[in-house]
């Protein structure tokens, strides 16, 4: 029996392709035709799929596109019914296993600052988890050319226009009581002044950037997506799930690896307009140009931790590798 998709050779019984996964029929016994027979409908629901590693049963549950296999830890991606082993998987291992421990880091962060003290103290943990997270880790380069205009160029451009004015102003109004000719003088000395101040402030600048940008690849976790935050990639390591710790839960993901890649570069571009506003007040204008390469999918155990102070609910994202608060939610 051959594979109707790829032409595969198929055992006899096979029920789907262990090439491309596409679900075959076994050849039927020879029988009289039935021309009022109606086909029976295609099953909905997960299709049960084989790591191509170990042969356990893989169950990806509906829109999943990264499974890893429960046994063997081999992560394969789901596209179009058809599955292939993903090459560049890795992990972070976390260095704290003990729940007390990540929740020093929570106290340490919620009480920062003269204003917080005690809050820790004063909040409720309501929820603690440890789960193991996908993300895509995606390469990124980018270039943002901007204008700006230089405030100190400027200043100094207006306050030598005003002192001309000025000394204009009283050789033409000094014969007068009041200098009634100052004015006049100094108004236009300023309009023309500011204008010229505009053009010749203006500066041109560009600033380059290099991430390896973490994209989460769970969509139901959207909004715990880091904004400016990096993972300790030089302490990575090939994934191994017998170095994770049992009671943490390793997550599958539904976010594909070109979705990833275009998120990344949205995100890359609003934190290089960020940088840049944070160097200079006044941009007139900006553009940046963002390439990618191919990512990799990185499993990081996260502590969740829900605390609850006056009525108002904050989850803390603890790093279990770094031992960081990478991201808060209120």
């Amino acid at each position: 029996m051959f594979c109707p998709s790829c032409g595969a050779n198929l055992p006899p019984q096979a029920r789907f392709c262990l090439q491309c996964g596409q679900p075959v029929s076994p050849s039927p016994a020879p029988a009289a035709p039935a021309p009022s027979a109606v086909a029976p409908a295609a099953p909905s629901g997960p299709v049960e799929l084989k790591c191509q590693s170990c042969g356990a049963p893989l169950k990806p549950l509906p829109g999943e596109m990264v499974v890893t296999c429960e046994y063997c830890g081999t992560p394969v991606a789901l596209s179009r019914g058809a599955w292939k082993a993903i090459q560049n998987h890795s992990m972070l291992v976390p260095k704290v296993n003990d729940e007390q421990v990540a929740l020093e880091v929570c106290r340490s962060w919620l009480d920062r600052g003269l204003l917080k003290r005690h809050l820790y103290e004063e909040s409720t943990l309501k929820e603690a988890k440890l789960s193991v997270v996908p993300f895509w880790v995606i390469p990124v380069s980018a270039v943002t050319h901007y204008v700006y205009n230089d405030v100190a160029v400027q200043a100094a451009e207006v306050g030598g226009s005003l002192a001309a004015a000025a000394v204009v102003g009283s050789l033409l109004g000094g014969g007068r009581r009041g200098g009634f000719g100052l004015p006049l003088v100094m108004g236009m000395g300023m309009g023309m002044g500011m204008g010229g101040a505009g053009a010749a402030s203006q500066r041109a600048g560009e600033l380059a950037g290099q991430y390896e940008y973490p994209v989460i690849a769970v969509q139901g976790l959207q909004k715990y997506q880091p904004h400016d935050y990096t993972f300790d990639l030089s302490d990575r390591q090939l994934f191994d799930r017998r170095r994770l710790p049992p009671n943490a839960t390793v997550l599958n993901g539904d976010v594909g690896e070109e979705a990833a890649a275009y998120s990344a570069r949205n995100y890359v571009t609003q934190l290089q307009a960020e940088k840049v506003h944070q160097q200079h007040r006044m941009i007139e204008r900006l553009q940046t140009q963002v390439n990618t390469s191919d990512g990799e999918l990185l499993h990081v155990p996260i502590w969740y931790f829900t605390f609850e102070h006056k009525g108002e609910t904050t989850i803390l994202l603890v790093d279990a590798h770094r031992m960081a608060v990478m991201n808060s939610v209120t």
